[in-house]
């Protein structure tokens, strides 16, 4: 039932994580002049969301025809595959 490195696997995940969440704060910080953990800690929380609105609002116009059709691709293989178990 539980292989014996189950701990060990459960402790390279939880790694793996936190190396995923530094790299995208780091890349947030140096790429988008976005200082998430300064914000945090000088409790300019609004700010932060400001930032990060006025971000996806460009994203969103930027790219809203690739988004909705990856989305649209999505539901569709979603459809396939339970179809297939059926």
């Amino acid at each position: 039932m539980f292989s014996p490195n189950f701990k060990k696997n459960k402790k390279r995940g939880f790694i793996q994580i936190i190396l995923v969440v530094v790299g995208a704060l780091v890349l947030l910080k140096y790429v988008y002049s976005i200082d998430v953990i300064g914000f945090l800690t000088q409790g300019r929380f609004k700010e932060l969301l400001d930032q990060f609105y006025s971000l996806s609002s460009k994203g969103w116009t930027k790219y809203s025809d690739v988004i909705v059709r990856v989305w649209n691709y999505i539901i569709v293989l979603i459809k396939n595959l339970v179809d297939k178990i059926k």
